[in-house]
């Protein structure tokens, strides 16, 4: 193992001593430059010093830009120190007149931009990118052991603010009290302190021993948004399909969290934005013929606007083309039926097509929404399958989407039993666990096939 490392580690480092040299020739070629003689020597002197500096961080880890101490900040500032020595080595040996200032700056700014997308490329290709970006994250430990005093000491500097931690034992059972941070209470009111404070993590560090006690207290934290982070002891790896997370050295056991918290969250923005302008772009003729439709067919307003719940379970108006003759927004809304009354004659053909989900597309360049995402409820709707379903709440972890992978895969619409939206919900977690840029374009595509031939939309 140590042997398949640092052969690696010199991989790594070759890989950041090619690009640095690469970039300086390209941003030669681009002003017009030759690159040869001191560009050249500059060129080998940067990818040496690159390799040397570089290597330990590698291409297909995550680099969780923006977080004091991470990879990627690591990365920025090795890169800034070799500018730096570069510019002083120039100075004293008196050569920066040779050299074109337009060029040094261009090489200077492209290296790390061409870093972070080759890195995007490496990591889509090869693994699955775990979350991680500048602003600190709110986060409560429960219960108290060494893991725990690790976890207060180190990652403050990955990250997360530490409000208080819940432990019920005494501190002379414990080792003591966890420093620096605040005693919130006891272990059973976790999780009504982390929904009322709107806390995004939760670390549990179980004594040893206390599996089921852990387990009763994860389901009680699926009724909130945060996301949970198990710290394990042992064999407890092995008692849950989870996905192992190591944050600064700790290893944890990652039980709920959003993918798209980072470089993620940009890209998924910037489809976000990209395709539903697009679509409201080349839409409006047929939108405004919709809407002529409906006022013609039916008294009531053009645009429907109901109360969801968005991201972090905060609420939102969702807006659709009106389908039915009732404006139904009030704490109990009865999901539409296969041959429900209340659906108009241009309703139902919008609804069977898709076509009532449009202005969707303004609320996704808002930002509350997602082109995909799990489906948002009505708040009725939401209210009651919380308390029904273990886990629903975790969907809230990401932004509600236009077109989801539970709807793809058949459970669109009606969800006439608990059992189906179980299923629905199944879907939702399972895109959750596994998204991927292909996986939103392999939706996106199968959406648009299943509007022809899907027996679930009425």
């Amino acid at each position: 193992m140590a042997q398949m490392s640092a052969r690696t580690g010199m991989l790594d480092g070759v890989a950041y001593a090619v690009l640095v040299y690469a970039v300086l020739g390209a941003s030669c070629l681009a002003l017009n430059e030759s690159f040869s003689g001191l560009y050249q020597a500059a060129g080998l002197i940067a990818g040496a010093l690159a390799f040397v500096g570089m290597r330990g961080v590698p291409w297909t880890a995550a680099w969780q830009l923006g977080r004091p101490g991470s990879l990627g900040a690591r990365l920025l500032w090795r890169w800034l120190l070799l500018i730096t020595f570069l510019i002083m080595a120039g100075f004293f040996a008196q050569i920066g007149d040779e050299l074109s200032r337009r060029v040094l700056a261009l090489w200077f700014t492209a290296v790390p931009i061409c870093m972070l997308v080759a890195h995007i490329i490496l990591r889509y290709g090869l693994l699955r990118v775990f979350p991680g970006l500048s602003r600190q994250r709110t986060a409560v430990v429960l219960f108290v052991n060494n893991a725990a005093r690790r976890l207060v000491q180190r990652l403050p500097d990955a990250g997360y603010r530490f409000v208080g931690y819940f432990e019920d034992r005494e501190p002379a059972r414990t080792g003591g009290v966890l420093e620096n941070v605040e005693h919130l209470g006891k272990a059973a009111e976790a999780a009504s302190y982390v929904r009322r404070n709107k806390v995004e993590v939760v670390f549990v560090c179980l004594p040893e021993g206390a599996y089921d006690r852990g387990l009763s207290v994860i389901n009680e934290l699926g009724d909130t948004t945060a996301s949970v982070f198990y710290v394990p002891a042992g064999e407890i790896f092995t008692m849950m399909s989870a996905q192992i997370y190591d944050i600064e050295g700790i290893p944890v056991l990652e039980v709920i969290d959003t993918p798209f918290y980072g470089v993620d969250g940009i890209l998924k923005r910037v489809f976000d934005i990209a395709f539903s302008l697009t679509m409201l772009v080349l839409s409006l003729p047929l939108m405004a013929l919709i809407a002529l439709a409906i006022k013609l067919d039916s008294k009531g307003p053009i645009i429907f606007r109901q109360h969801r719940y968005g991201l972090n379970g905060e609420e939102f108006d969702v807006h659709k083309f009106r389908s039915m003759s009732v404006m139904e927004n009030d704490d109990k809304i009865e999901q539409v039926s296969r041959t429900d009354p209340r659906v108009t004659r241009v309703g139902r053909f919008l609804r069977r097509t898709s076509l009532d989900e449009w202005p969707q597309f303004w609320t996704v360049l808002k930002g509350d929404m997602s082109i995909v995402g799990p489906r948002p409820h009505a708040v009725a709707h939401n209210e009651f399958y919380r308390r029904a379903i273990q886990g629903y709440m975790s969907r809230h972890k990401v932004k509600p989407g236009v077109t989801g992978w539970a709807q793809v895969n058949g459970y669109r619409g009606e969800t006439q039993t608990l059992d189906r939206m179980e299923k629905r919900i199944e879907y939702d977690l399972q895109y959750i666990r596994n998204w991927s840029p292909v996986m939103d374009l392999k939706i996106v595509v199968m959406t648009l096939i299943m509007i022809f031939k899907d027996e679930n939309a009425y």
